[in-house]
């Protein structure tokens, strides 16, 4: 079978007009399951109750559930469920008025939310507790050594995970035709379905994941280079 560069050049073109909404797929997910998913782990660090037993059982759960079942079912559940809170409130909204990909990033956000969680929850577990004893003996509050003693710490120990979350909500973008959004794998089997050269659609996709994927390590280990010096810096 004759491969057909030149198409693989016009599917590549036609998925990159789909990439800023991948890249949106991808970063506002990992924004919002950033803030939630902090706030689950120092909740659960600090064990607050009937919260931390709430949260843990949210973590299990949607640690369990595939991507896909997420976007389903809250695809479904919107269908459902909004038109209908919408008519209780006296909204002039419809369920076909919501522009899809909200729904496909409220999903993106429940899976980055449980994994993030997990990550920060092991970075502040990694935090020697002579710290914030030592910081409490001092007058500050618990606000206060949270603040200044344990986020500092949690997010250059945190990075190399949330870059490895940011890729797999990448990734996992892909998914989201099943919710009716085109990403840039659909925008590239679209322009296929005209003579169904998959193989070459698929290839040129590829090649752009794997561009976006390295870019972001390069961008994360630029950082973290930067990070290691200006602590070198402050010590020396």
């Amino acid at each position: 079978m004759d491969f057909d560069f030149a198409f693989m050049f016009e599917a590549s073109l036609a998925a990159l007009h789909y990439l800023p909404i991948t890249l949106l797929l991808g970063f506002l997910p990992l924004i919002f399951g950033s803030a939630i998913g902090l706030g689950i782990a120092l909740i659960r660090h600090y064990k607050i109750p009937i919260l931390a037993v709430f949260f843990k059982w949210f973590v299990t759960i949607f640690k369990a559930i595939p991507v896909v079942l997420i976007l389903l079912v809250s695809y479904l559940v919107f269908s459902d469920v909004f038109d209908t809170m919408a008519d209780s409130l006296a909204l002039s909204i419809s369920f076909s008025d919501i522009d899809r990909r909200w729904i496909a990033i409220f999903a993106l956000t429940l899976y980055a939310t449980s994994g993030l969680s997990e990550i920060f929850r092991g970075a502040l577990a990694s935090i020697p507790k002579g710290q914030t004893d030592a910081a409490s003996s001092v007058g500050l509050t618990n606000l206060q050594v949270l603040r200044r003693v344990m986020i500092p710490q949690v997010i250059p120990l945190a990075l190399p995970l949330v870059n490895n979350m940011l890729i797999s909500l990448i990734k996992a973008s892909s998914l989201v035709s099943m919710v009716s959004v085109v990403d840039i794998l659909n925008g590239a089997v679209i322009e296929a379905n005209v003579n169904y050269r998959y193989l070459e659609a698929y290839v040129a996709v590829s090649i752009i994941y794997w561009g976006v994927c390295a870019s972001i390590e390069a961008v994360t280990a630029g950082y973290e280079k930067y990070a290691h010096r200006s602590r070198r810096r402050q010590f020396a």
